[in-house]
Order: C-alpha cells, then sequence, then structure tokens
C-alpha cells in the first residue's frame, strides 16, 4: 500500500486524486432499473409468477434503456459498444440484455398460451435466465476492470451487484405476490422471507468487507473510504445505504409481517439503498495520482 498522501484535485496541474466524473446519476438510474427488474423478472420466474416478470421484463427492456440514452453523448452509435464481446463487460452485458428481453419475453408467452414445452421451452427458459444474470451481474464486472479506482477494482464488485439484484428481486416478488399466489402457499411466503434475511446479511458483510479492502489497498482507496465514512459522501453511504437499506430493511424483515404497509416500506427501503449505493460508488470514486509511485 502507498503511504503518500494527496489532495483531491480537479483540473488543476498538479498531482492528487481526481474524481471520476462519467458516470453519474442517470447511468446509475439505469444499472438500478436493470438490477431491480432482472432480479424481479429471475425470482419471480421460479415461481412462474406472470405479474412480477412483467414488472421486471418492462424495467429492463424499457426503462433501463431510457435512461441510458440520457446518459450517452451520442445515443446513435451506441451499437458499437456490442462490438467487443470477446473483451469487454459493457458489450457483454448488452449482449446479455438481449437475451433477457428477447427470451424473456418468449417465455412469458409461452406460459400464457404453451407454444412449446419440452426441450425448446426448457431452453427458452434457461436462455431468458442466463440474461438475467448477466444483467444483473455485469455492473460489478466492468467496476472491478478498473485498476485505476481502487474502490472499483475488487473482485467484490460483481457479487455485490449480482446480491442487490437477488435482494431487489425477492423484495419485489414478495410485495407484489403476497395478495395472490403467496396468500395461497405460505411454504414460498417463508422460503423468500427468509432468503431476503440472508441476502441482507450477505450485503452488509460484502460492504464492510469492501470498504475495509479499499482502505488499505491505496491510500487514493482510504481517501475515497473517508468520503465515504466521515466526508462528503456520508450522508448517502451511510444514512441512505446502511441505514435505510440494510439496518432498516433487516428490522423490519425480521417482524415477519407480511401487512402491505409493512412490506411497501421494505421495498421503498431496499431501494432507496441499492440506489443510494450506485449513486456514491459512482460519486465518490477517485482515480489513483498518475504518479503516486514516483519519487520525484
Amino acid at each position: 500500500m502507498s503511504l503518500r498522501k494527496y489532495d483531491i484535485v480537479g483540473d488543476e496541474y498538479k498531482v492528487g486524486y481526481r474524481r471520476q466524473e462519467a458516470w453519474g446519476w442517470k447511468i446509475a438510474l439505469a444499472f438500478f432499473f436493470g438490477d431491480v427488474g432482472a432480479g424481479t423478472f429471475f425470482v419471480s420466474a421460479f415461481f412462474n409468477y406472470m405479474p412480477g416478470m412483467i414488472f421486471g421484463w418492462i424495467l429492463t427492456t424499457f426503462f433501463k434503456p431510457a435512461a441510458l440514452f440520457m446518459h450517452l453523448g451520442q445515443p446513435l452509435r451506441f451499437w458499437r459498444a456490442i462490438a467487443n464481446v470477446r473483451t469487454a463487460w459493457i458489450s457483454r452485458g448488452i449482449v446479455g440484455a438481449i437475451l433477457f428481453t428477447g427470451f424473456g419475453f418468449l417465455h412469458m408467452v409461452n406460459l400464457k398460451w404453451a407454444l412449446f414445452g419440452g426441450f425448446l421451452g426448457g431452453l427458452v427458459f434457461f436462455l431468458a435466465m442466463l440474461g438475467c444474470f448477466i444483467v444483473m451481474i455485469y455492473l460489478g464486472y466492468v467496476l472491478s476492470h478498473s485498476p485505476s479506482i481502487p474502490l472499483w477494482n475488487t473482485g467484490l464488485m460483481p457479487l455485490i451487484s449480482l446480491i442487490y439484484g437477488l435482494m431487489g428481486g425477492v423484495t419485489m416478488t414478495i410485495l407484489f405476490g403476497i395478495n395472490s399466489f403467496l396468500a395461497a402457499d405460505p411454504a414460498a411466503l417463508q422460503f423468500l422471507k427468509t432468503t431476503e434475511l440472508i441476502l441482507i446479511a450477505i450485503t452488509f458483510v460484502m460492504l464492510v468487507s469492501m470498504i475495509h479492502g479499499a482502505a488499505y489497498q491505496s491510500s487514493t482507496g482510504m481517501a475515497t473510504v473517508m468520503q465515504l465514512i466521515v466526508g462528503k459522501y456520508s450522508k448517502w453511504f451511510l444514512g441512505y445505504v446502511v441505514l435505510v437499506g440494510i439496518i432498516g430493511t433487516g428490522l423490519l424483515a425480521l417482524t415477519g409481517s407480511v401487512m402491505m404497509t409493512v412490506l411497501l416500506l421494505v421495498a421503498v427501503m431496499e431501494l432507496i439503498g441499492d440506489f443510494g449505493l450506485k449513486m456514491v460508488l459512482f460519486k465518490s470514486a477517485l482515480y489513483s495520482p498518475p504518479l503516486s509511485h514516483s519519487t520525484v
């Protein structure tokens, strides 16, 4: 770990930590819609719960691209992003979204009208689930392949991305299904609520590990962590992500209540934490100084 410390600088011509400014709230919103949508479809599909699948499919197919196009400087050139599937996770993520959009739709149509079964039906389901999985996990891989930003450069990022997608999916499935299929299946409800608590606990452990790893990776990582704990973004991270999104959500989920108001509050708090994390990951990220190891 480099112990030399620097200031956070802007466009000044001097060595220091520089903020990541390419990604902001628009791209955070796009990934938020994608994760929650894919997660809800993924969980709902295992229960053949059509309203949940439709909700998840719409979020990922329409809301995510809408937010993404707001972010793009040249939207008509976005097709170029798919050109590097062999090397770039952005391209792989787009392929996953295409798989999910197409085969997710076919799976819902097949459930409704039983157009095909057997091997073909199973293949459609598998490809839809594969697309879901890629959509949920690829943000983490995109971030983890950023060696100049210590906060992002960790193997935990894909897992954090996946767990948040699944947690959002479980929470939304419980919320939508409590007065329909879950009302007639107490075992499924108990399974989902237990899974929700496990995912919340795993999320807390992974966030602590992420912070610990970044702090001891380099002085840039420590500077980033200080922003999250006591600095500019502490309200977002400690308030929205940890207090609201994890502790508050976990305590409410622990009550085991199936009242609609409680389930709605759990969902809102979990989603606040999810979006809040994406915001602080983008806003607090610092580039390591290019001359940080120089003796000059």
